[in-house]
C-alpha cells in the first residue's frame, strides 16, 4: 500500500472512537468506530462521529491523479508516531480525496541504532541524495555542518531549501516503509555539533589520512555490547552509551554520531579538535572516497554491525 506523512491532527479527530486490541506479541492495533459503524445515519462530510477525513491537496493529487487510487482501494496514513493507519478511499472527485480510517496499527520499527549523521556541507545535488539514501538507510538525525573546506555560500539555505530538503525526507521514509522522519538540524559549525556529542556516545569520523584504525576495528569492538544497568550499555572500549530511544525493554538504541567531512576532506586541525572531543577516527580503507560516499559507506556499515545485534 502507498504511504503519506499527514498531519498528527488529520488522524486525532475527537470524533473517533478507537477500540484497541492486543494481538500476540504484545503488539496494540486499533481499529475505528463511529456513529455511522453503531448504525446511526451520519453523512459523508468527515465532522464529528464520523471516521471519514478530507486528504490535504497535494496528497489527493497523488492520489486521484498520479496513482490513480479507486474507491475502495486502501493506503497508509502516518503520523510520525511510529503507528500507522490504514485508510481506505471512499470519495474521490476535482473537489477533493476522502478517506475511510480503518486500523490503526504499529509500524515498523526503527533500527537497533540511533545514527546521527553530521554530514560537511555538499554541493545541492550531492548533499540531497545524502538526505534520500540516508533515510531508506535508517539514518535518524541529519545535522549538516560546516567546517574549512566547505564551499562559501553552502551555509545561506533559506526556509525554501529547508522545505526542500524536508521534503526530499519525507517522501524517502515513505518509499522505505518508515513510520518515523529523520530529524533534520538546522546547519551549524563543526564546532558546535562536536560540543553537542551526547557524554559516551560513539563518536566515529573517516579520514583519509588515518591509516592505522578501521571503522571495522571500531564496530566489531561495539558490537560486544554488555548491559549494565538500567538503560546503559557498555561497549568493547569500555564506554558507555545511553540510548536515546528505546525500540524494546531489554534492548536499549545506542547511539553512533557520524562525522564525514566535506567535498574537499577535512583538515588535520579539525581532526585533532575531534579527537580532543572523543571522537574516534578511522580509515574507511585504501581508497579515497566522494564524501557522500563516505556517509553511505559508513552508515551502512554501522547499520549492518548493530542490526546483527539487535
Amino acid at each position: 500500500m502507498h504511504r503519506f506523512f499527514v498531519a498528527p491532527e488529520l488522524l486525532t479527530d475527537p470524533g473517533l472512537a478507537p477500540s484497541r486490541v492486543t494481538l500476540s506479541g504484545g503488539q496494540v492495533t486499533t481499529t475505528f468506530s463511529s456513529q455511522e459503524q453503531a448504525g446511526d445515519v451520519v453523512a459523508h462530510t468527515g465532522g464529528a462521529g464520523s471516521n471519514l477525513v478530507p486528504l490535504p491537496k497535494e496528497i489527493a493529487h497523488q492520489v486521484r491523479d498520479v496513482l490513480r487510487l479507486n474507491v475502495g482501494e486502501r493506503l497508509i496514513l502516518l503520523d510520525n508516531s511510529g503507528d500507522e493507519v490504514v485508510a481506505a478511499v471512499t470519495r474521490s472527485s476535482k473537489a477533493g480525496v476522502e478517506v475511510h480510517l480503518l486500523e490503526r496499527r504499529p509500524g515498523k520499527r526503527e533500527p537497533g541504532v540511533r545514527i546521527v549523521l553530521c554530514q560537511g556541507l555538499l554541493k545541492s545535488a550531492r548533499f540531497e541524495w545524502v538526505l534520500e539514501k540516508g533515510t531508506e538507510l535508517g539514518v535518524s538525525v541529519f545535522a549538516p555542518i560546516l567546517c574549512r573546506r566547505s564551499m562559501a555560500g553552502l551555509e545561506d539555505a533559506g526556509p525554501s531549501k529547508q522545505q526542500r530538503w524536508q521534503r526530499i525526507i519525507q517522501e524517502a521514509a515513505e518509499q522505505s516503509g518508515r513510520s518515523r522522519l529523520p530529524e533534520l538540524l538546522p546547519i551549524r559549525p563543526l564546532m558546535h555539533a562536536l560540543n553537542d556529542i551526547p557524554p559516551g556516545t560513539l563518536a566515529i569520523m573517516p579520514w583519509e589520512e588515518e591509516h592505522n584504525r578501521t571503522l571495522y576495528d571500531i564496530l566489531n569492538s561495539a558490537a560486544s555490547i554488555t548491559h549494565v544497568g538500567a538503560g546503559e550499555v557498555l561497549s568493547g572500549e569500555g564506554t558507555l552509551a545511553s540510548p536515546s530511544a528505546v525500540e524494546s525493554p531489554t534492548h536499549p538504541s545506542p547511539t553512533v554520531v557520524l562525522f564525514i567531512g566535506p567535498e574537499g576532506g577535512l583538515m588535520a586541525e579539525e581532526v585533532a579538535l575531534a579527537q580532543r572531543h572523543g571522537v574516534q577516527v578511522v580509515s574507511l580503507g585504501s581508497r579515497i572516497l566522494r564524501s557522500e560516499t563516505a556517509a553511505l559507506a559508513a552508515v551502512a556499515s554501522v547499520m549492518y554491525e548493530y542490526e546483527s545485534v539487535f
